[in-house]
């Protein structure tokens, strides 16, 4: 479970990397890049990095010792 949690974070943290660093080239280009206004790009960007950052911190809870 907690490999899952960290690959899945890993995963969705790059994909949102990516598509914020689409909106940046559509900015450079002008705001429009492959036919799509740059918040096409940027706000899913940034959201795919939130879900990453809770998966990782899903993984730090599944190292918690649990309590008896």
């Amino acid at each position: 479970m907690k490999n899952l949690l960290r690959v899945s974070g890993w995963i969705s943290g790059v994909i949102g990397l990516i598509m914020m660093l689409l909106g940046v080239i559509s900015v450079f280009a002008g705001g429009i890049f492959l036919n799509h206004h740059w918040m096409n790009y940027f706000y899913p960007g940034s959201m795919f990095v939130v879900l990453g950052i809770f998966l990782f911190l899903g993984t730090m809870i599944c190292k918690l010792p649990k309590k008896e």
